[in-house]
């Protein structure tokens, strides 16, 4: 074959690579195709395709329907906080007319400490007389504002602390109130300004039940702290939501303790139990032994709250 002529076959392949090469550079380079219905700038991209599918199984509302609304979240009502009330009492008696009582008056002090600095008792609801404010007519002015108090109701914690001496109408023992053959008192500080001996001046268990009574709360514990104390177990003293402690039986006497410096009861039953967090039937139960043993009274309780009565907690 002629030399140019295998020239030109050679001219003409190479012309047909070269076109060859243009047409396969250009199928890469030519613009994706927009998918029908996409719209302008969305590609049709398989891993759009797949995210498309996971949200088309939401469920939208029709246009023009408003969405349901979400379901109100459901919550226990916050109880409305405790009132709480008390009237504390502690009387020291410095004479020889019914005898000394020497820490009564303490027994009060660290009650109302108790009661306003751990079980959050306002200072404002509380009646505290002690000694000489402890009159028969601040003692009753008392009874009279926490009967009548409007705050009381089945909401209410309320406290009746009385420390001193309890006397008992019987032969012998200087009480002999006319009529009445089977009597308790409390002793107010100024009995002695009184014809005690008659039952003036002082606060019998009648009197006493009058004024309580009449108190309707969702928890009250009265504490009685004194000789012949298990004499005031009696309706109006006792009722429904009740717990009366009473230190000694009708016919004994209560002790103190002179190394504490407090009375029998207040060291065993309520620093060493309820100051500690226990219920009063619990602090009871653990003190009453102990007091036993301690000055031969054998203290008394009446209980008239279902379970156990706990002032640290909300029933």
């Amino acid at each position: 074959m002629p030399f140019h002529r295998s020239k030109i076959i050679l001219i003409t392949l190479a012309a047909a690579i070269l076109l060859l090469g243009f047409a396969s550079v250009a199928s890469y380079s030519k613009p994706l195709t927009p998918n029908a219905g996409t719209g302008p700038g969305k590609a049709e991209v398989k891993s759009d395709q797949t995210t498309s599918i996971f949200r088309s199984a939401i469920v939208k509302p029709a246009v023009g329907t408003a969405p349901a609304p979400l379901p109100a979240p459901t919550r226990d009502p916050v109880p409305a906080p405790r009132k709480k009330f008390a009237i504390v009492v502690g009387i020291d008696y410095n004479n020889s007319i019914l005898g000394t009582v020497h820490y009564a008056d303490q027994d009060a002090a660290s009650m109302y400490h108790l009661l306003t600095a751990g079980m959050g008792f306002p200072a404002e609801n509380i009646r505290l007389l002690r000694n000489g404010d402890a009159t028969r007519q601040n003692i009753i002015s008392a009874l009279d504002w926490l009967s009548h108090s409007a705050g009381v109701d089945a909401n209410s914690d309320v406290v009746f602390f009385y420390s001193g001496h309890g006397l008992r109408s019987q032969p012998g023992l200087g009480l002999n109130i006319p009529g009445v053959t089977d009597a308790y008192t409390l002793v107010p500080f100024d009995f002695y300004t009184f014809d005690y001996r008659s039952g003036l001046g002082l606060i019998g268990d009648s009197e006493l039940a009058t004024y309580l009574g009449s108190i309707n709360a969702g928890r009250m514990w009265i504490n009685i702290d004194s000789c012949f104390s298990g004499g005031f177990d009696r309706p109006g003293i006792t009722g429904p939501n009740r717990v009366v402690t009473m230190s000694s039986q009708s016919d004994q006497l209560s002790g103190e303790m002179p190394g504490v410096q407090r009375g029998t009861m207040m060291e065993n039953m309520v620093e060493e139990g309820i100051a500690k967090g226990a219920s009063i039937e619990e602090a009871f139960n653990a003190a009453a032994p102990r007091a036993h043993a301690i000055s031969g009274q054998d203290p008394k309780i009446a209980d008239n709250y279902p379970g156990n009565m706990n002032l640290w907690e909300s029933p």
